[in-house]
């Protein structure tokens, strides 16, 4: 399955909806992170990355969520 939708979220700050490039596998995912300290969870709609360290969660989507943040420009819309 590819994931060309990426959701950045940090407890009390926000998060930041935006697509890839080019779609990424979930080996990709998982290989891009090599010995950081995550937590990888894939149920096959997503993945979701967990840092050890309480740092941003990482969700990698499938098909695009309904409640997606973006301009219709595709530039990066925060919230």
């Amino acid at each position: 399955m590819e994931y060309p939708y990426v959701r950045v979220s940090v407890v009390g700050v926000g998060r930041a909806d935006l697509r890839t490039d080019t779609p990424l596998s979930g080996e990709d995912i998982c290989d891009g992170y090599g010995e950081q300290p995550v937590y990888i969870a894939e149920d096959g709609a997503s993945v979701t990355v967990t840092f050890d360290d309480a740092g941003p969660v990482c969700t990698y989507f499938a098909e695009r969520p309904a409640d997606w943040d973006e301009r219709p420009d595709g530039s990066l819309l925060t919230r």
